[in-house]
């Protein structure tokens, strides 16, 4: 009985992030392909949260070119740092990876905090997003 709760739990949890993965990679094409630098849009979070969040809509494999082929990370950073007037770091995998590792209650992952808005808010993405 244990064992099925847990795996019950388990399968709605892995839903639940599939779901927070797929809306974050719908934000992050919509950033791309419909918005210009010229409107002045600016993140407001940190490097880290933005490179990691754009690492995670690139491991789905939603956001491609006009032939239907994946983009590579690093043209959807430059794409969105563009548009986000944010200069790329040097390395954004290192960055991204470094979001991913956070550990405990103070330090949660991008995604998680994701998850956590989404509860509260249709496009959590653009909480961080400002216009100057």
């Amino acid at each position: 009985m244990q064992n099925t709760m847990n795996s019950v739990l388990a399968s709605e949890q892995a839903r639940q992030r599939r779901e927070a993965e797929m809306l974050l990679a719908q934000e992050v094409e919509r950033i791309m392909y419909e918005h210009q630098e010229q409107e002045g849009l600016h993140w407001k979070g940190t490097s880290i949260d933005l490179m990691e969040a754009l690492h995670v809509a690139y491991d789905t494999g939603m956001i491609q070119d006009e032939w239907g082929v994946c983009l590579r990370f690093s043209t959807i950073v430059n794409r969105v740092c563009h548009v986000l007037h944010v200069t790329p770091p040097r390395n954004p995998y290192e960055c991204a990876s470094r979001g991913r590792r956070r550990k405990g209650m103070q330090q949660r992952t991008y995604l998680e905090r994701y998850q956590l808005l989404m509860k509260r808010m249709n496009n959590p993405m653009w909480g961080k997003i400002g216009k100057e």
